[in-house]
């Protein structure tokens, strides 16, 4: 009888240390899944996708363009998936404040005024000022035949901030370029003033437009950086360093031949 019960004991000892052994195993498998499941670092950036070769949407309901191919291989460099939010060129430097994306790329340009709101990144490109007209109009040779003259821009860009310094001048702004270029189409304005690399897409695809640059219209470039809240200095530093590394491996230089773009020499 007492051997019954030792065995019945040393039974009941072993079985407890199985399960303790069994549910150590489990919680080291647990522990191991979720190292394996963490993750991945994301990124939301901002764009306004009416701005071709920089950023538009494809005949698939895409967000495509330059800005896009280097912010995504930025993501790369950072290990970081990119989420990308499509929102009116007029409120990207408030979402980049407030904190509702982490970084705005939509062929902004460095002014004063942005950079006392927002830090911005090394340049990746230069523009200069252009304007588009109909092929049919009579060529503009200087800035004083626009004087009565309705000129589009688009809200908060630098081509809007630098027409409305030409006095006489009537400026109707928008909120997306491609409406202010289908007006010009319609015969509602006479011009539009955009950046050129941006003017020369919107010319290829319409041949009914063409580009002027008239004597007095500030031609000088300007540089395109991306936009990063006040308060990340680590991460504007993550940002350029991932841009001078894909500047250095020559995949910058792709992505320009890709979009047709001229290089950009600092």
């Amino acid at each position: 009888m007492k051997m019954k019960k030792g065995l019945i004991t040393l039974l009941i000892v072993a079985l407890m240390i199985a399960l303790v052994g069994c549910n150590s195993n489990e919680t080291t498998e647990k522990e191991e899944g979720q190292g394996e499941n963490t993750s991945k670092r994301t990124l939301t950036v901002g764009t306004s996708a009416d701005f071709p070769p920089f950023e538009t949407i494809d005949t698939k309901g895409e967000i495509v363009g330059f800005d896009i191919d280097l912010v995504k291989e930025i993501g790369k460099e950072l290990d970081a998936e990119i989420v990308l939010e499509n929102t009116e060129f007029s409120g990207l430097v408030a979402a980049v404040q407030t904190g509702k994306i982490d970084l705005a790329i939509s062929g902004m340009s460095v002014d004063k005024e942005r950079a006392k709101k927002v830090n911005f990144s090394d340049p990746y490109y230069e523009a200069y000022q252009t304007l588009v007209v109909k092929s049919d109009s009579e060529g503009i040779k200087n800035m004083d035949e626009l004087t009565g003259k309705i000129v589009g821009s688009q809200l908060g860009t630098t081509s809007d901030d630098v027409i409305m310094t030409f006095e006489g001048v009537e400026v109707k702004k928008y909120n997306k370029a491609t409406d202010a270029i289908q007006d010009l189409k319609n015969g509602r304005i006479n011009a539009v003033i955009i950046e050129d690399s941006i003017a020369s897409e919107f010319v290829a695809k319409n041949t009914e437009l063409k580009i002027v640059t008239p004597e007095g219209l500030n031609t000088e470039t300007v540089p395109f950086a991306m936009a990063l809240p006040k308060d990340s200095d680590d991460l504007l530093k993550e940002v350029n360093e991932a841009l001078q590394s894909i500047k250095e491996s020559g995949k910058y230089d792709e992505l320009l031949s890709k979009w047709n773009l001229v290089k950009f020499e600092k």
